[in-house]
């Protein structure tokens, strides 16, 4: 593992730190060149947030297959508005894990039905 400041391969494991919320351990490291800490979500859009990754990656799950947002908050016991703050949070890291599309080939998108509504209560445009 580097270290996600200074990119250096001297990194060492230097503990492990216990998330109150759910009682997840995270790993923590230390950097023997810069000698700053960090743990396994720095730098990911995880880093910060309390939730455990499966209870975030369930509301996500369920919320692309179609379900609302205030469905998906009761599924995984959270509210609204954390639901719609970690779609947003994720969405700032979309080309990291979206494939580019080709250069001068063609790119078909297909949708369905499903209609969200983000911030403003807008009718569906017609194609």
């Amino acid at each position: 593992m580097n270290c996600v400041h200074c990119q250096s391969e001297k990194v060492v494991k230097n503990g492990t730190k216990r998330l109150k919320s759910n009682n997840d351990v995270l790993q923590q490291y230390l950097c023997n060149n810069c000698g700053r800490r960090f743990n396994e979500r720095t730098g990911t859009p995880m880093a910060g947030l309390r939730t455990s990754v499966e209870v975030i990656e369930m509301a996500l799950t369920a919320r692309g297959e179609g379900l609302g947002v205030r469905a998906a908050a009761r599924v995984v016991k959270k509210s609204p508005s954390r639901i719609t703050a970690w779609e947003e949070r994720m969405s700032e890291h979309l080309e990291n894990y979206s494939p580019p599309a080709p250069e001068g080939g063609d790119v078909t998108i297909e949708g369905d039905e499903v209609y969200t509504r983000v911030r403003e209560n807008l009718s569906p445009r017609s194609v």
